[in-house]
């Protein structure tokens, strides 16, 4: 992906910022912007230290290094703030099979995925007619975000062998992988889940010490790993697993209750750090909880797909019935205990109250939009994502008589290496079209002249950032630059055009927002991105539209009408396309 032209970039963030900004700010922008630009100033030292650094680190992509730092750099839990879930449709009956059976066919299912990964058998990602890069699924699996004080480390193994399974507070090691490398019988590993999920005694829970804010959470690890030599070994068994299966004692109905269950649950039966954890409640339902350093939802897609299409194929044949109580006798689980000192069982008591009480600080509600969906949208002549993003500005500006900045997440997987940028999406077009829908006296034909010329303008906007035209990771890797090597090249304090009104209006994201191929998927969702603000991660289907909304406690009114507001919002929009 080639470096943007920083004029471009610097010019673009002024434009994109202009709806954000009183006309004092945009002076004020436009003044530090004409400063960065000047020749030998900071934005050229920056620039031409990106590209050289680039330069010495092709083919990787220069923007790779500065994405993973902003996750690895976060210092909050990672439960809520960072970590995203999926809710997955079943194929399976909840009702016939147990919470063990249905495991371990998501179990079996994710092997052959892994498979075919290892092989190089895996087709290429497509987005249309282009190849999309695959480097992001060497992050997927065997990989955890260790804590460390001021930054976090991402470790990636190429163990396959064993998984860990979280059940009743307890840590286990199941092999999944016999001695010669081959996938072991599905009801083998059934038989040590059942016996697993038959042990009712609670465990220590050290997996809730993941729940705390990260310097906290490196300290009681450093800690953990100075007691023994075998809590050293416990900790490589579950940082080395291929990933986390949590075994979940509660049975979530209500779907708002299986996304805060996904989400976040009460802490207990998690471990926060792994990449991908799997979650199976004791009624079947499933769902996945991943950390995001080195994987986006694209990817986790893709391995979604899979599961929905052969969770259901996996043979249990070799199942010749033994007793239950046989079964037991032979399981190859293994439950892997810390040694704990007082200080580290007081401090997970400790992070049990903590999370209690952030988990309290997030509020969820979720809107299943069944009037229409895309196929509807599309005999508008209108693109349905953008016709959803003007429906959200649409609700936001109702809710707050105006629109601050919404960010939605736009995939760069077709360039070697390439993660996401920003599209930023309240644009004069936008602004235009919002303002004549609310206005009396506008006639129907200029407001569904102005939503169309909104939308397009939405799509174009999109292609840039699909492109590697973008502002948000151009400037994301130049301050990444700065904080590297910043003094090396003669800038000794960040430069202004981070910290005035343009950059920080159009990243204080108060509706941060994604969207994806819902295949498999039932629902998704993450926490906001700014404590003012509101997480809203949706799916476009066929004739319905599916909203995960999130904010913080103190914002539940707002919560709630913003929910109402959107489908307000729609219907509203729908009625103009239709007259």
């Amino acid at each position: 992906m080639p470096v943007p032209s920083l004029n471009k970039t610097c010019h673009k963030l002024i434009e994109w910022a202009e709806p954000l900004l009183t006309q004092e700010e945009q002076t004020k922008t436009k003044k530090v912007i004409e400063q960065f630009l000047q020749p030998g100033g900071d934005g050229e030292k920056l620039q031409n230290e990106l590209i050289e650094w680039g330069n010495k680190h092709a083919p990787s992509n220069w923007s790779a290094a500065a994405w993973q730092d902003i996750y690895l750099e976060s210092r909050g839990p990672l439960a809520i703030n960072s970590n995203v879930f999926y809710y997955l449709k079943s194929k399976l009956n909840e009702k016939g099979s147990s919470q063990a059976n249905i495991a371990t066919a998501l179990v079996v299912s994710v092997y052959n995925f892994i498979s075919l990964l290892d092989k190089k058998e895996l087709t290429v990602d497509m987005q249309k007619d282009m190849p999309l890069c695959m480097n992001q699924y060497n992050n997927l699996f065997s990989s955890t975000r260790i804590a460390q004080q001021g930054m976090d480390e991402l470790k990636v193994s190429s163990s396959r062998k064993h998984i860990v399974i979280m059940h009743k507070q307890r840590i286990y090691k199941v092999d999944i992988l016999d001695e010669k490398g081959n996938i072991r019988s599905p009801s083998a590993i059934e038989s040590d889940l059942d016996c697993i999920v038959a042990i009712s005694e609670k465990g220590q829970n050290v997996g809730v010490l993941t729940t705390m804010p990260r310097d906290a959470w490196a300290e009681s690890r450093a800690n953990l790993l100075q007691i023994s030599v075998n809590n050293r070994e416990v900790m490589t068994a579950i940082e080395d697993a291929t990933f986390a299966l949590c075994l979940d004692e509660n049975t979530p109905e209500e779907i708002t209750e299986v996304s805060k269950q996904l989400l976040h649950g009460d802490g207990k039966d998690r471990f926060f750090d792994k990449s991908l954890q799997f979650i199976v409640f004791k009624n079947g339902k499933t769902g996945i909880n991943f950390e995001h350093t080195g994987v986006d939802g694209s990817v986790m897609l893709r391995l979604v797909a899979h599961i929905y299409d052969t969770i259901d194929q996996i043979p249990f044949d070799d199942r010749n019935a033994p007793a239950e109580g046989t079964r037991s006798q032979t399981s190859t689980a293994e439950e892997i205990k810390f040694d704990l000192d007082d200080a580290l069982v007081q401090t997970t008591r400790a992070a049990v109250d903590l999370f209690v009480q952030h988990s309290a600080n997030n509020q969820i509600r979720v809107l299943n939009f069944t009037q229409f969906g895309k196929n509807q949208i599309k005999q508008f002549g209108v693109s349905p994502d953008a016709f959803v993003q003007l429906a959200l500005q649409l609700a936001e500006h109702k809710l707050y008589g105006k629109c601050y900045s919404a960010y939605e997440a736009v995939m760069t997987r077709t360039f070697l290496d390439g993660r996401l940028d920003v599209l930023y999406t309240v644009t004069p077009e936008s602004m235009a079209f919002i303002h004549n829908i609310r206005a009396p006296d506008c006639s129907t034909q200029a407001k569904k002249d102005s939503l169309i010329k909104a939308a397009q303008k939405h799509i174009e906007r999109a292609n840039e950032c699909r492109f590697g035209h973008g502002i948000y990771t151009h400037l994301l890797a130049l301050k990444y630059r700065y904080k590297v090597a910043g003094r090396d090249i003669g800038i000794d304090t960040l430069p202004e055009i981070f910290t005035q009104g343009g950059y920080q209006a159009l990243t204080h994201s108060v509706v941060c927002t994604s969207t994806t191929s819902e295949y498999g998927v039932e629902l998704a969702g993450y926490g906001p991105l700014v404590d003012d603000g509101y997480g809203i991660r949706y799916f476009k289907r066929n004739d319905s539209i599916c909203f995960n909304i999130t904010s913080r406690t103190d914002m539940q009114d707002k919560l709630e009408l913003m929910r109402i507001y959107i489908e307000q919002s729609l219907l509203e929009m729908a009625d103009l396309m239709r007259s």
